[in-house]
């Protein structure tokens, strides 16, 4: 039997738009790749995909790739590059992206903020600020209000695990802290945000659109049975996951990042949980200042060029793990860093086996947003990770359809994954 999924399922892609939209000169990503020796392949974010001035296009193609779907975000330091100083002509070119999407048959996903802080927020102490959450409340609700009913799904903070372990614990993000006390008061901060922005995008938009939070979840193992691995697993998956899970269901800060206090207005602010997932973590006892070790993959284990393993059974784990807390679950990345598009397609079909699996366990999931449309700004990587359905031709920049892209429209199109398809790349 083909796998097929439920009506009104949601096909598409994610983007950021730091990564794909070029000249984000006003944040501090763009700060600190000026500086060099940050970005791993040397190169800056620079023009990017052009999608700024190219997005009727990109948006034209995903139609005709069947995508009823697309996952964007706002960068926050256009709409604001001056602390209250909101640029109306910014705030116009969001109108227009929005109405393109429209236009072209796919449902907006917006999300508020993606990694990149404006320069005079990050000047103020960026995550570290107790000011950060009434800050990024105060755009999310100027945005909600601006946008109106135009957009149904809001998406708040981009996998805030994230922004506490790359920016301020492993340092290889930008201010390129490593330092635990830092890592959790910015977490802490983040989650805060989370639920101030939820409330403020509730109390701006006329309508009632759903908002929900993007979690970056991993499928946390422990290395062996002993105790000091059990207990690095543990730790990780609490900051990792249960931090931000718990912490939204019932309103509290709990650990490691705080003490399981009250947050006002954070219990219950997620209509749905957006899920972004890419591999497995395989943890042990480590070194301080965590205590956790990473196990690296298995030299015969299939990994990505990020060096990730490929691993769809913790893609299944981490979906039904979402399962008691009784929310629409919106798959918004899921995707491949690789050279071989055929290696995509496996993955794809790989992991929708696992979607389809979730979902006929009980789990209500309503998309899968691929993870990316075209190949962008892969952050600290640079431009050398491929992990979009559509290269860019260099020098030019001219959209090339992949494969991958025409497979992706036909599952699409079929609102399913024919037996043709799982035959040649399932498990």
């Amino acid at each position: 039997m083909a796998l097929k999924f439920p009506d009104g399922f949601y096909w598409g892609c994610a983007t950021s738009s730091h990564q794909v939209e070029g000249n984000n000169r006003n944040n501090q990503w763009w700060a600190w790749e000026q500086e060099g020796g940050h970005i791993k392949d040397g190169t800056v974010s620079g023009l990017a995909c052009d999608h700024y001035n190219r997005f009727e296009e990109d948006f034209a193609l995903a139609q005709e790739l069947g995508h009823n779907a697309h996952r964007f975000s706002i960068e926050w330091s256009r709409i604001e590059p001056e602390e209250g100083r909101w640029d109306e002509k910014e705030v116009e070119h969001y109108r227009r992206v929005v109405e393109s999407l429209r236009s072209h048959g796919m449902t907006p996903f917006a999300t508020l903020h993606h990694f990149t802080n404006p320069v005079w927020f990050e000047a103020k102490g960026g995550w570290l600020s107790p000011e950060a959450p009434d800050l990024i409340a105060r755009y999310a609700g100027y945005m909600a209000k601006a946008l109106g009913d135009a957009v149904p799904f809001w998406l708040t903070i981009n996998e805030p695990s994230v922004i506490g372990a790359a920016s301020y614990l492993a340092g290889i993000f930008p201010p390129q802290k490593q330092d635990l006390a830092l890592a959790m008061t910015a977490a802490r901060h983040v989650l805060i945000a989370h639920g101030k922005m939820y409330q403020a995008v509730r109390e701006g938009a006329p309508h009632s659109p759903q908002i929900g939070p993007v979690l970056n979840m991993i499928d946390v193992q422990a290395a062996s049975q002993e105790d000091a691995d059990r207990q690095a697993a543990q730790l990780m998956d609490s900051y990792w996951n249960a931090f931000w899970l718990n912490g939204m269901r019932d309103g509290v800060a709990g650990p490691p990042a705080g003490g399981g206090d009250e947050v006002p207005g954070l219990k219950g602010s997620w209509d749905f949980i957006g899920l972004n997932n890419y591999s497995r973590a395989v943890v042990g006892a480590g070194p301080p200042p965590m205590g956790i070790r990473q196990v690296p993959p298995s030299p015969d284990a299939e990994t990505s060029t990020m060096g990730w393993e490929v691993y769809p059974e913790g893609f299944y784990r981490v979906q039904i793990r979402l399962k008691p807390f009784g929310k629409p679950v919106y798959i918004t990345e899921n995707g491949i860093g690789t050279d071989d598009d055929e290696q995509r397609c496996s993955f794809i079909i790989r992991s929708l086996r696992q979607v389809q699996r979730a979902i006929n366990e009980g789990v209500d999931v309503r998309s899968y947003l691929h993870w990316s449309f075209q190949d962008n700004f892969e952050w600290a990587e640079g431009f050398r990770q491929k992990f979009g359905l559509i290269a860019l031709e260099e020098g030019t920049r001219n959209r090339i359809v992949r494969p991958s892209a025409h497979m992706f429209r036909d599952i699409a199109a079929a609102n399913a994954v024919s037996d043709e398809l799982l035959a040649k790349y399932g498990d």
